[in-house]
């Protein structure tokens, strides 16, 4: 119940920090600029494989709708079940993590690739799958402006290392290993997060246990 009522308040609190549109693009093109600068603007690239094998695209879209929310459920309920003594430390930890994504969100918000035409990213999902993140009943309780940090790729990191960690069965280990990779290919893919989104996603996990390890909570 803590977890559900903890993701049902984080959900409801991204639907009250839209941020600005003029804002989120000018912070996404110095997202851009930065990974030019950097050498690690590959997002077009990774698109162009995917268009080149729409089923992996039809696939990747689905799984980028559906698996995030599920699959992070599914992990806590584990977690909980079979490794309990590991629960309240890696769900204290999932919080902050949270509360961090939250407030960065409101000081920083950031276009998604898929709303910068200018670049030639293309909208997988709506494109390809006719799923169209911008309408229907439950965009209201979407922000289109909360690309950074990638809380889809947070959460999959999370899930991965610490599965893996407590998994005892090898080939488990290194499927679940798999599985923030995967994400990491579908939300690039997708062009729905820009390389540095990840990053910083996978600092905001990290800093997260760090500060939840010190605070011995």
């Amino acid at each position: 119940m803590l977890f559900a009522l903890a993701l049902l308040a984080y959900q409801l609190s991204r639907a009250f920090v839209v941020g600005d549109a003029g804002d989120a693009v000018r912070n996404a093109w110095e997202i851009i600029d930065l990974e030019k600068a950097s050498g690690i603007f590959f997002e077009s690239s990774v698109q162009r494989w995917m268009l080149d094998n729409l089923h992996v695209t039809q696939f990747l879209n689905h799984f980028y709708v559906w698996a995030h929310l599920q699959v992070t459920a599914l992990f806590f309920v584990w977690l909980y079940k079979r490794r309990s003594s590991a629960y309240p430390f890696v769900r204290n930890a999932f919080f902050v993590a949270n509360g961090v994504a939250l407030a960065v969100f409101v000081v920083y918000p950031v276009a998604p690739p898929r709303l910068m035409t200018g670049e030639g990213f293309i909208d997988t999902l709506s494109i390809i799958s006719g799923i169209d993140l911008h309408a229907g009943h439950l965009s209201g309780w979407f922000n289109p402006f909360a690309a950074v940090p990638s809380m889809h790729f947070a959460y999959a990191l999370m899930v991965g290392v610490i599965a893996a960690l407590l998994i005892r069965n090898w080939p488990l280990k290194l499927v679940m290993l798999t599985y923030p990779v995967l994400v990491f290919i579908t939300i690039v893919g997708t062009a729905n997060h820009y390389v540095l989104d990840a990053l910083a996603g996978g600092a905001v996990i990290l800093t997260a246990f760090g500060l939840t390890a010190l605070a011995g909570i």
